[in-house]
Parts: structure tokens; C-alpha cells; sequence
């Protein structure tokens, strides 16, 4: 191929990459959508970006920023639908054993890995979880507890009951969980304060206390007010039997103070 040949060839090449990159930076195509679009350039010879087969530098750093963007989307809307962040240290913990614990998970709680620096940056941009940067430190397995707040605790601490069991069968063998600090209603909480919000009534009893509550406020109304007509009568029909000498009166028709002399 003559020289001419070869520089148009790399010129096309080199355009063809950049606008594969500029549509994968707004659309959000995967890895191999990229991969597959610089892999056609020159499929009989080394192809532009890669090196044997592998991906070059900058073309990894950027699928590699797609990804973390995409998940710190994802956790911006796990914080926007939860009413308890905690983290879990979960080194030592296996595949198998996560597994078990998402299958036992309450309706409205999800577990999901992320990066401590991924979760800071979301935290930052959700309001009231800007402190969960306080539980940003070693493995996280984050959960994500919606308005059952109670259960979703209890789940956690169900987890960690089990595997106690199991470390004081096999200690070597067991890792034990524990909880790095978490957020609620904008507040940091540290592990104790957490395992206390077991006891938070969910939102099906609150509904019902509140309920209980309202329903009584108009029976006590009702018989403060029946007394009074009841006291009215009775100093009604005194005074019209000239009787105005009765203490009953006095509750209702309070006698003026005499003149002074």
C-alpha cells in the first residue's frame, strides 16, 4: 500500500474512533458496541487502539468512566427511593452467602457493591446523604431500605446472628459482618443507632396509632360537651321554680358580687 494509501487510511481510522467515542460518551452504548466499531477498521492488520487484541490505555479509561458514571446514576436513584442507607463490611463474606441474605431481603430493601468514592460522589448530589462519607471506609455492601425501616434492620441483623452462629462453629472459616455507619433523614448514624431502628413501628402500624388517636379526640369531645347542656338544663329548671338559691345554679348563673355598703 503506497504512503498516501496508508496515512488516508489512518486519518479515516482515527476519525472513525473519535466519533465511535463521541456516540458512546452521549448514548451510553456498552463496552463492546465501542470494541466491536474500532475492531472493523483493520481486521487484517493491528487495529487502531489495541494492542494484541487488548484495549489501549485511553480507550479503557474511557469505558472505564462510562461505567462509573452509569453507577453513580444508578446509586443517585437508589438514595432518591430509600429512607435508610447503611453500609455492611462484607470481607470474608462469600458469593453463596450474599446470595442467601438478597433472597431473604424484605419487598422495599436492595443490597448493591459500590465503590466508597462512587457512593461519596452520589451521597453529595442527593439531599441528606451527603454524611454517609463517614461510612465510606473498607468493603461496602450498601443497603438501600425504603420505608419499612424496621425491617430491613431486622433482615441485617438476622444476617449477622446467623453467621455469629456459624463463626463460633468454624471461626476460620466464617466471616462475621458489620455495619460501617449509615444515613436517615439527613443525620449520620453510627452501627448501635442503626440496630435500634429494629424497633421503629412500620408504616402500616404508624397509620394505625395515628388513626386510634384521631378516633378518640372526638368521643372525648363529645362527652365534655354533653355535659354542659346537662348543667344548663338543670339551672334552667331551678330558676323557673324560683329556686335561685341552688349551689347547681351557681355553676351555670353566677350570682353577682354584692354592692359594697
Amino acid at each position: 500500500m503506497a504512503s498516501t494509501e496508508r496515512c488516508a487510511v489512518g486519518a479515516s481510522t482515527l476519525l472513525g474512533v473519535i466519533c465511535a467515542l463521541l456516540v458512546l460518551n452521549f448514548s451510553g452504548n456498552n463496552q463492546g458496541a465501542l470494541q466491536s466499531t474500532v475492531g472493523k477498521f483493520s481486521p487484517n492488520t493491528r487495529s487502531f487502539g489495541t494492542v494484541s487484541g487488548r484495549s489501549t490505555p485511553w480507550i479503557s479509561n474511557a469505558l472505564s468512566r462510562q461505567r462509573k458514571e452509569e453507577t453513580v446514576a444508578v446509586l443517585k436513584e437508589n438514595l432518591e427511593q430509600s429512607s435508610l442507607v447503611f453500609g455492611m463490611r462484607y470481607a470474608g463474606i462469600s458469593v453463596k452467602q450474599m446470595e442467601e441474605l438478597r433472597k431473604k431481603l424484605p419487598e422495599d430493601s436492595k443490597i448493591r457493591i459500590g465503590m466508597n468514592t462512587l457512593m461519596k460522589r452520589a451521597g453529595e448530589e442527593v439531599d441528606g446523604y451527603a454524611n454517609i462519607k463517614d461510612a465510606c471506609q473498607g468493603d461496602n455492601a450498601w443497603w438501600f431500605v425504603g420505608e419499612n425501616v424496621a425491617s430491613g434492620v431486622k433482615a441485617y441483623l438476622e444476617f449477622e446472628e446467623e453467621l455469629k452462629k456459624a463463626h463460633k462453629a468454624d471461626p476460620e472459616n466464617t466471616a462475621l459482618p458489620s455495619i460501617s455507619g449509615g444515613c436517615m433523614d439527613g443525620e449520620f448514624l453510627d452501627a448501635e443507632a442503626i440496630k435500634k431502628l429494629k424497633n421503629l413501628p412500620t408504616r402500616t402500624e404508624l397509620i394505625a396509632k395515628i388513626a386510634g388517636s384521631v378516633k378518640a379526640v372526638p368521643t372525648k369531645l363529645a362527652r365534655s360537651l354533653k355535659q354542659v347542656p346537662q348543667k344548663m338544663a338543670v339551672g334552667v329548671s331551678k330558676l323557673s321554680e324560683g329556686d335561685d338559691t341552688s349551689a347547681k345554679i351557681g355553676d351555670v348563673f353566677p350570682k353577682p358580687e354584692a354592692a359594697e355598703a
